[in-house]
């Protein structure tokens, strides 16, 4: 792409709707294995995106990695404009870090995209992991910084619509408590040994959730539009089972 052509879509229209999307990544050292896969599906998903003019418009993507820390790698922005970042696997599964860390950048994405008077849709975020939290505290953590109660009006009024998948030794019991919100959230879960095919079946999901949902912005009415999984690739997927009792 040529550096006209990016300055061209990099100018702001007041009042265009924005979809924020984050990937949100387990690279704890269990996924040692399975880095080239998850990093050629990211690409993929850059590729796919790109290659949408309406959607790039629309949907913009930001990726998180966390581990025992949790760290943002690739700011978020048009795919298009952006260069994928290559992903490394690293030590314990520290679910409570990606929580806080994600919260925090979706209000300064929020607050930014605002003070261009652009009109903001909820933020989406897909959560990756392949196994168990090593946090304790992960429960508490999730919902002191990504729930909202309408009743009291505490917790993080722009939260986003959490979608988590799972894979290998995830636990679909931690799944289902983690979707929100509850009268939306969905978990996705796969019991498959082949990682490869599993994680090449959650990035299509995902990729088809940004892109349906970029082009039903453009269409004139934006709402997040969970895609389907394939009948072959072993994805099973429910609805939420958060309850703030838990807590």
């Amino acid at each position: 792409m040529s550096e006209e052509t990016v300055a061209e879509r990099s100018e702001v229209e007041e009042g265009q709707v924005v979809m924020p999307f984050y990937l949100v990544c387990d690279v704890s050292g269990s996924m040692n294995r399975d880095m080239p896969a998850l990093n050629e599906g990211i690409r993929k998903l850059r590729r796919a995106i790109a290659g949408q003019p309406n959607v790039d418009d629309v949907a913009q993507i930001g990726i998180i990695t966390f581990s025992t820390k949790a760290q943002l790698v690739l700011p978020l922005g048009r795919m298009s404009e952006e260069q994928m970042p290559t992903l490394h696997a690293q030590a314990t599964t520290n679910y409570g870090a990606a929580f806080q860390l994600l919260a925090q950048t979706i209000q300064q994405d929020i607050a930014r995209l605002k003070g261009q008077r652009l009109q903001v849709y909820r933020p989406c975020a897909f959560f990756l992991t392949d196994g168990l939290p090593t946090d304790r505290s992960w429960l508490q953590t999730f919902t002191g910084t990504l729930t909202y109660d309408k009743a009291n009006g505490s917790g993080m009024r722009g939260h986003p619509l959490f979608i988590p998948f799972g894979f290998r030794d995830a636990s679909e019991d931690v799944l289902k408590k983690l979707a929100y919100p509850p009268d939306k959230g969905k978990y996705f879960h796969t019991k498959t040994h082949n990682i490869d095919e599993a994680l090449t079946g959650i990035l299509d999901v995902i990729m088809n959730s940004v892109i349906n949902s970029g082009l039903s912005a453009k269409a004139g009415q934006p709402t997040i539009t969970l895609a389907t999984p394939s009948a072959s690739s072993g994805i099973q997927s429910g609805p939420s089972q958060y309850n703030s009792q838990w807590v």
